[in-house]
């Protein structure tokens, strides 16, 4: 017998090699090759816990999941997903591989084909494109590469996510999305192919309007995506302690004590540590206009609007 975890997970391959070894199994940290194990019985670790619960007359129906990346729970097939996760103030619902509205927390388990098991709730905190696009990159992680529809989709896919979430978007991408995620769908041989394109797809079907804000109106509605989101430092409120110069990692804030500080905007990443120190919360963000600023170190307390 072998267990087989991915690739990545090798410090649990080894923490489970004692226990594994009493029942003479061996653990493996790999991709699984189907062709060289052809002719054994593959089993999934759920499949192979119901079956120890049935040889035990143990076994319960029902449906493994986890909410927000808690505990691996098992339910009966017909509670509702509203019954599980706390919807309120939901934007959207990831129910395994596909998008959903909020509406749809009155779905059962079995009703929401919840392939992974993962059940996440999205609040207007969190940016669609930005998450699609996260997800993406981890499927082409997981992807081995050799099916060229899902190899080259999800390389599309990922590029047209990270294009729109940084302001580069097109309002074409949303049918180009259409046209490859339905072609993975139906022509990559494995289930992650078949499954990967699934949150492009919802995405941009059921959350149109906030592809558009990035696209057309260059704004993420959840003020996520850094590229339209601007920092400044409010000259009325700086007290030119240097807190922000000392811990921005790019060096990009210019300032002295008692003199109003300034951000570079060309070199910031917008990563937010300088709003964490600042004593006199004087670093704004925001994804509206910037107010005027000094152009050149200034004295606190004498900057002037003209």
């Amino acid at each position: 017998m072998v267990l087989y975890v991915p690739e990545a997970e090798t410090a649990l391959a080894e923490s489970l090699a004692d226990t594994a070894a009493k029942y003479q199994a061996e653990v493996k940290a790999e991709f699984l090759n189907i062709r060289e194990n052809k002719g054994n019985a593959l089993l999934h670790i759920v499949t192979c816990a119901d079956l120890a619960d049935a040889f035990s007359d143990a076994y319960t129906p029902g449906v493994y999941v986890s909410v927000n990346g808690v505990e691996v729970k098992k339910v009966a097939a017909d509670t509702k997903i509203a019954d599980l996760a706390d919807t309120e103030g939901a934007k959207a619902l990831l129910l395994g591989y596909r998008l959903h509205q909020p509406e749809d927390a009155q779905l059962t388990v079995a009703e929401a084909g919840i392939a992974n098991g993962v059940i996440r709730v999205l609040t207007e905190k969190d940016c669609i494109v930005a998450e699609t696009e996260k997800k993406l990159t981890a499927s082409r992680k997981q992807s081995c590469g050799k099916c060229v529809f899902c190899r080259e989709g999800l390389i599309q896919l990922q590029y047209m996510q990270k294009e729109t979430a940084e302001g580069r978007g097109k309002m074409e991408f949303l049918d180009l999305t259409k046209e490859i995620g339905e072609a993975m769908c139906c022509s990559t041989p494995c289930s992650m192919g078949q499954v990967s394109a699934e949150i492009a797809l919802t995405a941009t079907e059921l959350f149109g309007k906030e592809y558009e804000a990035h696209i057309k109106k260059k704004n993420c509605p959840a003020g996520v995506c850094a590229s339209f989101v601007n920092i400044y430092i409010d000259p009325k409120l700086c007290s030119g302690c240097e807190e922000c110069v000392d811990v921005c990692p790019k060096d990009c804030i210019e300032g002295k004590a008692k003199y109003i500080h300034m951000i570079d905007d060309f070199d910031c990443t917008k990563c937010g540590k300088c709003m964490e120190v600042c004593p006199e919360d004087a670093i704004v963000q925001t994804t509206g206009k910037v107010p005027k600023l000094p152009n050149r170190l200034t004295k606190v307390g004498k900057f002037r609007k003209h």
